[in-house]
């Protein structure tokens, strides 16, 4: 199993950092998580195509979330029409945004392509993963993910809320001991305040994610805090994890 992150960045793009994106590699099968950079080239460039991709998983809508879904969808639309990813959206009227995007632009949205909406609780099992999402506080129809496959678990937090996300969000639901990799996001809050659910419940590896360097020192002084009891990486775009 490996998780390649295509887009690092917090919600503006930096020098050699997209908005996020990562991609995970498991059993032959490849999957994304958020989807705020065109991932298409970066495929292209790893020898693959978007009809390698079997699913997609939008945490919420903001757009360095989902940006990348218009060119994603289109060259699915157009070229790529053996793709055929099943696009997990928190809100349906995405769809409808696609739709009248890609029309405008003298394509039209494929209507093989399959969409559905994201829902609290046990979400996807097509026997390789098993997705299960938890709601947040971020906004409206905002989502985590808890992913077990391999006999690994991995949770991806996607956005938080403002403020005091770790203690009311995170605290909240990443409360088994021994998750495989969390990753976490450090935009919108102090990242010092994992401190304390981590210590409650430590992972095998904590990756820090979507940061801003508003929040960078503070990030490596949390990393600082917690190893070697829990073996901490910020994430950069290209890493790589194998789990």
């Amino acid at each position: 199993m490996k998780v390649v992150f295509f887009g690092s960045s917090h919600g503006v793009p930096e020098p050699n950092r997209n908005c996020s994106c990562a991609l995970l590699e498991v059993g032959g099968k490849r999957y994304f998580i958020d989807m705020g950079m065109d991932p298409v080239p970066e495929l292209i460039r790893r020898g693959m195509t978007p009809g390698d991709i079997t699913a997609v998983f939008i945490t919420h809508s903001h757009g360095d979330h989902t940006n990348g879904l218009v060119p994603f969808t289109d060259i699915c639309s157009w070229y790529y029409k053996q793709a055929d990813p099943l696009v997990f959206l928190p809100e349906m009227q995405i769809v409808d945004a696609l739709r009248d995007w890609i029309r405008l632009t003298c394509n039209g949205l494929r209507e093989s392509l399959r969409f559905e909406k994201v829902e609290e609780g046990k979400l996807y099992d097509d026997g390789t993963i098993s997705v299960t999402a938890m709601r947040t506080n971020h906004k409206d129809n905002a989502y985590a993910y808890m992913i077990e496959a391999e006999g690994k678990t991995l949770l991806f937090t996607g956005d938080l809320k403002g403020g005091d996300g770790p203690t009311a969000d995170y605290a909240r639901f990443a409360t088994r001991d021994g998750i495989d990799l969390v990753v976490a996001e450090c935009a919108h809050f102090d990242p010092l305040l994992y401190m304390e659910p981590l210590k409650k419940h430590p992972p095998k590896l904590f990756c820090i994610n979507h940061y801003s360097w508003k929040w960078a020192e503070k990030c490596y002084h949390l990393k600082s805090l917690i190893e070697p009891d829990i073996p901490t990486v910020l994430a950069t775009d290209g890493l790589e994890i194998r789990l």
